[in-house]
């Protein structure tokens, strides 16, 4: 064994295997290069994140401006009873589509009919009474041309008998006789004349239709109508039924509410937006609108920027004049409409919902659709069918 250890010589070591061994300096220096390439490759993904965003802001984001708070809301046609009365019909319920025109309440009509043909009877005496007056001018006149053919006698027996007074002829009891006679035909004819006077006031007009008393019967003809029309209650607009709020039987006043439609074909978005959100907003800049109803995209166009926020129009409008003010950005209401095609694409939505808004204000709608004005009149009042029934009765009682 010995003579073979002998015979064994020691190997040096070579250079590679001195390059592999590393001393704690070596270490360190290593570690140190690998930090300084971790930390310029993190300031390189910092700079190239940086740029793009900075590209992205200056030449889309800083036009764009999103908020989470935005609404659906439109037309809400609320009906209220003019009349009072019990209910007999009720041909709805919440929810129900309606139609312009269906009839949706029924009111007990028959104290507003004998009122209408009450009105018709005070129209027929007004008509008779306005011919009645023009006869009266006639018989006045008559009775003023007896009056005054009486006075003319009684002057020429007073003029004769004052002649026979001054010759002795008559006693002074017989003169005086003669001067009471006189003075009474003359009061006579004076009330004559202001009776016919009285009596063609009464009947002045052009025509009957302008008398006063005709077109005062007239107006309550009108009303009675008008109330028995108020007893059928008609959907104003299309829509659907919302806030219900009667029952078949139940006594309702006038002015007592019944019940809603919303019109989903009329509906607009309120976003409300942050007030450093609004620099360079302008009516007609696009708006990208998502829905979280259903996730579907609308088109939108702001059509009106609110004259305040929503503090400013509070019952209790906050007011900062003591010394803790915290400011607290505000919100300012942005009226939103929706594109028609994209609402009839994408279908309607119900009022409340949310939805996302992202306002482009690089682009802009130049020709803006006008603002459609609806007006909503739930009774039906044929006036030309009304017209030619106060004509009917004029005729029929002409005298």
């Amino acid at each position: 064994m010995s003579e073979i250890l002998k015979n064994v010589t020691p190997t040096e070591p070579s250079i590679d295997d001195m390059n592999k061994v590393t001393t704690p300096e070596k270490t360190k220096e290593n570690n140190s290069k690998k930090a300084k390439k971790k930390i310029g490759l993190f300031l390189l993904i910092i700079i190239i994140i940086g740029g793009l965003y900075g590209t992205y802001f200056f030449l889309y984001g800083k036009y764009r401006e999103d908020t989470e708070n935005a609404y659906v809301t439109g037309d809400q046609i609320a009906v209220t009873s003019q009349i009072g009365g019990s209910l007999t019909d009720i041909n709805f319920v919440n929810t129900s589509k309606v139609k312009k025109g269906d009839l949706l309440v029924q009111i007990e009509d028959t104290d507003y009919k004998l009122a209408l043909e009450g009105a018709k009877i005070e129209l027929a005496q007004a008509v008779r009474q306005y011919y009645s007056l023009g006869n009266n001018v006639s018989s006045y006149e008559q009775a003023l041309n007896s009056s005054l053919n009486t006075l003319k006698n009684v002057q020429k027996n007073y003029n004769r008998n004052y002649k026979s007074y001054k010759a002795g002829l008559i006693s002074k009891q017989n003169m005086d006789a003669s001067t009471t006679q006189l003075e009474n035909a003359k009061l006579d004819v004076t009330a004559k004349r202001v009776a016919l006077k009285n009596a063609k006031l009464q009947a002045s007009s052009k025509d009957v239709y302008s008398h006063p008393a005709v077109q005062g019967a007239i107006l309550k003809y009108k009303q009675a109508a008008l109330n028995l029309s108020r007893t059928k209650i008609y959907a104003p607009v299309d829509g659907i039924v919302a806030k219900k709020s009667i029952s078949i039987g139940q006594k309702i006043g006038n002015g007592h509410p019944l019940f809603s439609i919303i019109d989903l074909n009329n509906e607009w978005v309120e976003v409300n937006l942050k007030e450093n959100q609004l620099k360079g907003l302008e009516v007609g800049n696009t708006v990208e609108l998502k829905s979280s109803l259903n996730g579907k995209v609308y088109k939108g166009y702001v059509v009106g920027i609110e004259a305040g926020t929503g503090n400013a129009f509070s019952l209790l409008p906050p007011q900062n004049a003591t010394g803790n003010w915290i400011k607290i950005t505000q919100r300012v209401p942005v009226r939103v409409a929706i594109d028609k095609e994209s609402l009839e694409k994408n279908g309607v939505l119900p009022l409340g919902t949310t939805m996302e808004a992202t306002v482009n204000k690089s682009e802009k709608v130049e020709d803006l659709p006008e603002i459609i004005e609806k007006s909503s009149y739930p009774y039906v009042l044929n006036i030309d069918k009304l017209q030619k029934t106060i004509d009917k009765i004029v005729r029929e009682n002409k005298i």
